[in-house]
Parts: C-alpha cells; sequence; structure tokens
C-alpha cells in the first residue's frame, strides 16, 4: 500500500478538531475579535461551508472509511439512510452583519437542497417588531436567527455555520478558476466587475468581483444570490479535479460552526447524495417600502413551505455551467 502524507495529514487533521470542544459563545467572540478589516460587503455565505464539506465528502471520507471500517456490501450501501439534517449557514460581514442566509438540507432519502434567504427579508423579530432578515444575528444572535427562520419556513433547522468572505478569492484559486457564464457583458466600477458575456473562468479577486456585484443588474441583490448559487455549482464540480488538500487549506480558517454541527458527518451525509437542488424562496413583493422608507422584500410564508414542499418534484442541478444576468 502507498503511503499517501496529504491524506494523513487531513485525517490528523480530523482527529485534532474532533478533540476540542468550543463554546458557541467563545466560537462567535474570537470570530469577531480575530476578524481583520475588509472590503468585501458581500459575505458569501454557502461557497466556504459547502465547498468544505463537498471536498471532504467526495475525495476524503470513502478514503478513510474504507480502510478504517469495517466493509459494507453494495447492497447495504444502496438501501442505506442518512440522518435528516438542517442547517442554516450565513455570511458574516467585518462588522457582524449577516449579508446572505442559506437553508442547508439534507434529507433521509440522501437528496440535498440549498435555499436562499434574502437578505433583506421583512420578517418578526424576537421582539415582536418588523425587521430585515440579515439585522437577526446581528441584532439578536445566531438561536434567535435558527428561531426566525423556522418560522418562515416550517423546516427544524437545528445547527448553523458561519462564514467569511476571505476564502473565496484563494479557494477559486486553489481550484484552477470557476467556470461562470453571463448572458451580457457587465462593468460595474463599484464591486470591480468587468466581464465578457458567455462563459469564462473566474479565480482571485475577480471571483469577488463576480459575486459581489448588485448594481447594474435587472434585480439587483437577488441576481447577486443567482450568481452565488451558479457560483457553488460550478465550484462544486470543479472540484471533483481539483487538489482538494489546497481547497480545504483555503478555507480552514474561516469558517465556524456550532459545537453540535458534526461537519465531517454532514459531509457522510453529502457522499451518497442523490440529487442536489438550488433555489429561493418565493417572493411575494421585491421592492416593499417601510413606514421608514426602507425597502425590504415581502415574503408569504405559506408560499415558502409550499414551495419546500414541491421542490423535489422539479429538475435538480446538473454539472452544466448556468448562464446568469
Amino acid at each position: 500500500m502507498t503511503f499517501d502524507r496529504t491524506e494523513q495529514l487531513i485525517r490528523d487533521a480530523f482527529v485534532d478538531e474532533a478533540a476540542h470542544a468550543v463554546d458557541s459563545g467563545e466560537v462567535l467572540a474570537n470570530l469577531h475579535r480575530s476578524r481583520p478589516p475588509r472590503r468585501y460587503g458581500l459575505a458569501l455565505v454557502t461557497a466556504a461551508v459547502v465547498v468544505v464539506v463537498a471536498a471532504v465528502a467526495t475525495f476524503v471520507v470513502p478514503k478513510v472509511f474504507e480502510r478504517s471500517s469495517p466493509q459494507v456490501g453494495d447492497d447495504q450501501r444502496q438501501t442505506a439512510t442518512v440522518s435528516a439534517r438542517n442547517v442554516v449557514v450565513v455570511g458574516v460581514d467585518p462588522h457582524g452583519y449577516t449579508d446572505s442566509i442559506v437553508l442547508v438540507q439534507v434529507r433521509a432519502d440522501r437528496s440535498v437542497s440549498l435555499l436562499s434567504l434574502p437578505r433583506d427579508t421583512w420578517v418578526q423579530s424576537p421582539e415582536g417588531t418588523r425587521t430585515k432578515l440579515n439585522h437577526i444575528y446581528s441584532s439578536f444572535g445566531a438561536g434567535p436567527l435558527l428561531d426566525t427562520v423556522r418560522a418562515l419556513t416550517g423546516v427544524p433547522a437545528e445547527n448553523y455555520a458561519i462564514v467569511d468572505t476571505a476564502a473565496i478569492a484563494g479557494l477559486a484559486d486553489a481550484v484552477g478558476g470557476v467556470p461562470v457564464c453571463l448572458r451580457d457583458a457587465v462593468s460595474d466600477e463599484r464591486s470591480g466587475a468587468d466581464f465578457r458575456a458567455g462563459e469564462q473562468i473566474v479565480a482571485g479577486p475577480a471571483a469577488l468581483a463576480f459575486l459581489r456585484q448588485r448594481h447594474g443588474l435587472p434585480n439587483g441583490d437577488l441576481d447577486r444570490m443567482v450568481r452565488l448559487q451558479a457560483f457553488l455549482q460550478s465550484l462544486v464540480t470543479t472540484l471533483r479535479g481539483a487538489d482538494v488538500s489546497a481547497a480545504l487549506d483555503a478555507v480552514r480558517t474561516h469558517v465556524e460552526t456550532d459545537p453540535a454541527l458534526d461537519l465531517l458527518g454532514f459531509a457522510q451525509d453529502l457522499v451518497g447524495a442523490t440529487a442536489v437542488w438550488f433555489g429561493t424562496i418565493p417572493i411575494a413583493d421585491p421592492n416593499l417600502s417601510t413606514p421608514e422608507g426602507d425597502g425590504v422584500v415581502a415574503v408569504e410564508p405559506a408560499r415558502v413551505r409550499e414551495y419546500l414542499d414541491n421542490l423535489l418534484g422539479t429538475p435538480p442541478a446538473t454539472d452544466d455551467v448556468p448562464c446568469v444576468n
């Protein structure tokens, strides 16, 4: 048997992480204390967390378990189920505000969905007042954010993961760039986005620019959410042929989870995913004005829950590069 030094280092890292339980309050406090000032306004939520999970699930977990666990017959692999998991993945900017929220669901039938919730969704706060969804975490904390997502979607979300933006440029570089496709050429000084129409590869600062742009897009921040979904879809596909250890190194210090979330177990659940869906909750009014004159996104919980109930009846994601605004 050939000794794989990279695999051994990754396995040792998992063992070391498992031996250190961390208090959730301490995790959040350290995250805010240690985060250096950054200019990036958009927190790119799912990219770092789900890429780590996908990388571990696709490349690391099968190798580790085929050597350390009893062999399982093919029939058992095909019929095995997983424990349902519902994780709210949030992205925080340098000031602690939540700019992106994604609900990740792993079902017992091994299907997975990633549902974007607009940051400006108009919801009820723990105090009974109305506020934007991205204000819940910054004003009340992760627990109330989970409660709010549960009330909105009807999904019993149990865990959360917090991501910052710093990993994105390095992550895109680590996989040799990420394929994206634009319907039209764009040029935006605020985000630095300057791209031609059609399919192309983005990496480093260009990847951040692609994901930060909202000005000049037909649907503003909603189009930016769709770009994130398209980027993530291509990124996960690209990881299949990439240097996974480099990808893991690129995001290692930029993801924090609550102590109850077993990230490796989450990855194991994704190993045999039968299908993956990306989506955005249905929007009743993207430009609702509050009494104070703020623009918010109006949603109807009943429609959100109906959408979730019917999501599995739609075509799942493919390996094709989706074209977006």
